[in-house]
């Protein structure tokens, strides 16, 4: 393994595992990019993110439960129907070609980038008293959260903190806190697609994901110190320029 790989792999984990602790975000928004263009394939690319998501979400995950930023009523039907959406998210990827995933990863990230960047009402809510939720919605989040987890190499916050809070009204920092649950699931069993179909890069991914698990832990505990709208438009900021990232990759 070259010594480019090796730094731009460190790299990749340090900021990556900051951004899963501080926006519930697996960090595959990062690695993503970082690994297409350092292997060259989208596919391959998104079967090692989800390797290193696996690592880094543990760590966030904790940090954030401590803190009692959890919906552990809502876990369970998200987690569920998230390993559900995952297998056949990683399926549908492996048939398509390459560009397909490309466009679709682009798209996806530009959508949920405009819909976060709004203004909402319940942005300062610091408790999930008000949410207004069902097991059919929190199912249908979940599958969807899986689905795009296992087709875009993410482990599923790209879409699930959006739906949480746009759609459930559930508050930011208990979105993220929750999403990161659920973002472990997606990931082990969207990775165990890839690996099977052999595209996951363990070197890459050891590295990056050793690396994520500190500054993951460094980004929870600024989380839950930042203001909620502040919260929301890192999330959105983070979104454009990840599908920047990949949209001028070649």
């Amino acid at each position: 393994m070259e010594l480019i790989s090796i730094l731009e792999s460190f790299v990749a984990g340090l900021i990556a595992g900051f951004i899963c602790g501080l926006t519930g975000m697996g960090g595959g928004t990062i690695y993503v990019p970082v690994f297409y263009f350092m292997l060259g394939s989208i596919k391959k690319a998104i079967g090692t993110s989800l390797l290193v998501i696996l690592v880094s979400s543990v760590s966030a995950f904790i940090s954030h439960m401590k803190a009692g930023q959890v919906n552990f009523k809502m876990t369970g039907f998200l987690i569920i129907s998230g390993i559900t959406g995952a297998q056949y998210g990683s399926l549908i990827t492996v048939k398509l070609p390459d560009i397909a995933v490309k466009i679709f990863f682009v798209c996806l990230t530009i959508f949920l980038f405009i819909n976060m960047w709004k203004e909402r009402t319940n942005d300062d809510q610091n408790c999930s008293t008000q949410i207004r939720s069902s097991p059919v919605n929190l199912t249908l989040i979940g599958f969807i959260g899986g689905l795009i987890s296992g087709m875009g190499g993410v482990g599923g916050a790209i879409v699930l903190v959006p739906l949480l809070h746009l759609w459930i009204g559930l508050p930011i920092k208990i979105c993220i806190g929750t999403t990161l649950s659920v973002v472990m699931f997606n990931s082990l069993s969207g990775v165990a697609g890839y690996i099977h179909h052999g595209l996951v890069d363990f070197r890459m991914g050891v590295i990056a994901g050793f690396v994520a698990v500190f500054t993951a832990m460094a980004g929870s505990k600024i989380s839950l110190r930042t203001d909620n709208r502040k919260l929301r438009k890192i999330f959105s900021i983070v979104l454009l320029f990840a599908g920047i990232a990949v949209l001028v990759r070649r």
